[in-house]
């Protein structure tokens, strides 16, 4: 949240400044309260779940209530999916919304069920919303934290309390910052404490707060053929009217670990939503620097464009200002769910057309290509890694390069340098990694396009080569070769752009194999950016 006034009570006075009043964890059901006068209209645990299944009881083909986990104290962490065909897990962009990460932040809450009736109650009526909900599989988790949430409001009277209502183990304090709890650069400082009474405590390590822990499964649940489906995403915050992008962890704006295309994306997108609802667009760090944050984690583990809005101009709303806190971010919330198809397409005509085709993977993250996936590779050494290649050199020339063409990762044939040009080279045989499956449009004009490097000695011939192939069922078409030769080949970046009209509306595989063809000679070959692109 942005500094409120028992935040500003010194930053860097964690241990002492921020310290929370202390009391013993109570169980569920002696936390059942309801809110203080003037704050009546905000949702309980209890009237929130009531709303939940009576939303998921009116609208039975377009919404589902689920239970994704448990709170410290037994409180069941509910998650809303609403879709058209909601009881199947169709092959379209999902989106993620959550709230009350932090008890004290009620308008998160509220900004959730916002979300879910403008959707339910709009379905069929408003074309927008109705195309967005056909097109779309929208999760939203209305309070990820509702230990905290039900123990501020207790006896009646709000308690500042911030964090969850799990006890620390040596010592009498009370809860843990779930939102400085995930494992993304987790206990990375920032305003981050590891002292348990401080309210912005990080916990003893990643992911000791169960809270935490089912955000953290349910993410890895949207995991479906190796890659996450979940394209963008909202916390909801409160207070300061920001919009934020990634990272909290640094102030670097675009680290190792995000391309250039990922932040000018993050950029214009954020932009773009904060000019609709009259928020401040920033990098998270430019507020405060934070560590373990969902957002954080959202996109560094999976590269899900996820943003922190920060709700409200002041802390703790009364009720009177639900209506309009909510209802200024209609725009920017189904402008998201719009965009999330293809996030890069925001930049330009060029990215729509490269970067929002049937397939697209820059391999900053795992995207469920698997090595010798059919178990006949026959490489001694030297098998494809995805990871930051180092340089191999030759009185000759350059035979691994020492970058990929964007980000920090690629594939290649062996990733370390070794003791020697050849410690590490292909080796002994053939090398492939297989790609997930893939379902082309029936469009024409679909392109396959890759980086590559091919490389080798004057040892080398034909039998050396780099191929990549489409399957299709048991079927292997080979639509790229590169073969060796007797001659010194040094590493350089390509283009390789296939046609792939042949399998217009098919599901297929790519495979990429490197082969050495025997001696004791160097054999290199490394690829990044495998694009099925749109039709022009």
């Amino acid at each position: 949240m942005s500094p409120s006034l028992r935040a500003r009570l010194g930053s860097g006075l964690l241990g002492l400044a921020l310290l929370v009043p202390i009391a013993a964890a109570a169980p569920a059901s002696a936390a059942a309260a309801d809110f203080p006068a003037g704050f009546t209209g905000y949702h309980t645990y209890a009237e929130m779940s009531a709303d939940l299944s009576a939303v998921a009881a009116r609208y039975p083909a377009i919404a589902r209530k689920i239970a994704i986990g448990k709170s410290y104290q037994g409180r069941t962490i509910w998650a809303v999916k609403i879709s058209d065909n909601v009881a199947t897990d169709e092959p379209e962009a999902e989106v993620l919304f959550d709230g009350g990460t932090h008890g004290d932040e009620h308008m998160g809450l509220e900004m959730t069920l916002k979300i879910m009736h403008w959707l339910v109650d709009g379905y069929g009526t408003v074309s927008r919303i109705t195309n967005i909900v056909n097109s779309r599989e929208i999760w939203i988790i209305p309070s990820v934290n509702p230990d905290g949430a039900a123990y501020d409001i207790s006896g009646g009277r709000f308690h500042l309390w911030r964090k969850n209502r799990q006890p620390n183990a040596g010592t009498t304090a009370i809860g843990t910052d779930v939102n400085r709890n995930f494992g993304y650069r987790w206990g990375g400082g920032g305003r981050t404490s590891t002292n348990p009474a401080a309210i912005t405590y990080q916990g003893p390590f990643a992911f000791s707060t169960p809270e935490a822990r089912s955000v953290r499964d349910f993410l890895a649940g949207r995991v479906v053929n190796g890659r996450q489906q979940i394209r963008m995403a909202i916390t909801f915050h409160e207070y300061g009217r920001l919009v934020m992008w990634p990272y909290g962890y640094t102030t670097t704006d675009i680290p190792a670990d995000m391309t250039v295309d990922d932040y000018k994306g993050l950029v214009a997108i954020g932009t773009k939503m904060a000019a609709s609802n009259g928020y401040r667009a920033q990098q998270a760090s430019d507020l405060y620097g934070t560590s373990g944050t969902t957002r954080d984690f959202e996109y560094g583990v999976y590269r899900i464009f996820s943003y922190t809005f920060e709700l409200s101009v002041k802390d703790y709303p009364d009720d009177a200002l639900i209506a309009s806190e909510t209802g200024r971010n209609k725009e920017a919330v189904l402008y998201l769910m719009e965009r999330a198809g293809c996030p890069l397409g925001i930049l330009g005509s060029a990215y729509r057309i490269a970067r929002c085709g049937a397939f697209d993977d820059d391999f900053e993250v795992s995207r469920g290509w698997r090595v010798n996936m059919a178990g006949t590779d026959t490489a001694t050494a030297g098998a494809w890694q995805r990871g930051d290649p180092a340089p191999t050199t030759t009185a000759a020339g350059r035979k691994q390069p020492d970058s990929v063409t964007s980000g920090r990762y690629g594939f290649a044939t062996g990733l370390a340098a070794g003791t020697s040009p050849a410690a590490n080279d292909l080796d002994g045989g053939r090398t492939s990694t297989t790609s997930p499956t893939i379902a082309l449009t029936a469009s024409a004009g679909q392109k396959l396009q890759f980086r590559w490097s091919f490389a080798h000695d004057r040892t080398a011939s034909a039998v050396d080569e780099f191929r990549v192939e489409v399957l299709e069922g048991a079927i292997a078409t080979a639509v790229f070769v590169s073969r060796g030769g007797a001659w010194e080949r040094s590493a350089s970046w390509n283009l390789a752009s296939i046609d792939m009209g042949r399998w217009a509306a098919k599901a297929i595989r790519l495979r990429f194999s490197a082969t050495d063809g025997g001696g004791s000679g160097i054999v290199e070959a490394v690829f990044d950016d495998v694009r099925v692109t749109q039709p022009q």
